[in-house]
C-alpha cells in the first residue's frame, strides 16, 4: 500500500499574504511625509540626492474637507502650471506626517524635533532640517508661519522643495 507524501502550503500562503499586508502598510506610512503638493518651478533648484534621514517635512497644501483640490472652484493647476490661486483659508493646511497643524501646534512639533538635535542645550540652534514642500500657488503667509515657527524652535536650517521645469538641463 502507498501513501502519496505531501506537505501543506497553506501556512506558507498565509506567512506570504501577512507579509505583503506589511510592506503596503510599510511603504504608506514611509509615504506619509509627502503631501500632495505642486511643487514650484526653479531651473537652479538641485536635485536632492542624499537626504538627510532626520529631517522633517513640513507641507503646505491646498486641501478641501472632502480631499480633493481638484474640486474647488478657485483652484487649477495645468501642465505644471497654476492656472488659478484659491485664496481660501480654509482651502490650505500646514501638514506634518499626514496630519494637520495649527501655528501653534507646528511650533510645538517643530520644538519637540529641534530638542532631539541641540547640541548646547535648551534655547540653542539646533542641528534638524526643516524641509518646506508648499504648492506653488500657496499664500506666503503659510510658509511665513513655518518659517516663525522654526526661528522660535531654534531651527536654522530651512530647505524649500521646487522642481526643474520640464526640458531643463541639470
Amino acid at each position: 500500500m502507498t501513501e502519496n507524501v505531501g506537505f501543506n502550503m497553506t501556512p506558507m500562503i498565509d506567512i506570504v499574504f501577512q507579509l505583503i499586508v506589511f510592506l503596503m502598510l510599510a511603504t504608506d506610512i514611509a509615504q506619509s511625509d509627502m503631501a500632495v503638493v505642486y511643487l514650484p518651478m526653479s531651473s537652479a533648484c538641485a536635485e536632492d540626492k542624499e537626504p538627510d534621514p532626520d529631517r522633517l517635512m513640513v507641507n503646505v497644501s491646498h486641501i478641501q474637507a472632502n480631499g480633493y483640490a481638484d474640486e474647488c472652484p478657485d483652484w487649477k493647476f495645468e501642465n505644471g502650471e497654476i492656472k488659478k490661486l484659491c485664496l481660501n483659508p480654509d482651502h490650505w493646511r500646514l501638514m506634518v506626517k499626514g496630519k494637520t497643524y495649527d501655528k501653534k501646534e507646528l511650533e510645538a512639533v517643530l520644538t519637540k524635533a529641534a530638542a532631539l538635535d541641540q547640541p548646547g542645550g535648551p534655547k540653542t540652534a539646533s542641528n534638524r532640517p526643516v524641509m518646506i514642500r508648499a504648492d506653488a500657488g500657496a499664500p506666503f503667509e503659510y510658509i511665513a508661519k513655518i518659517l516663525e515657527a522654526a526661528g522660535r524652535s531654534f531651527i536654522w536650517k530651512i530647505e524649500i522643495g521646487a522642481t526643474k521645469p520640464p526640458g531643463s538641463e541639470d
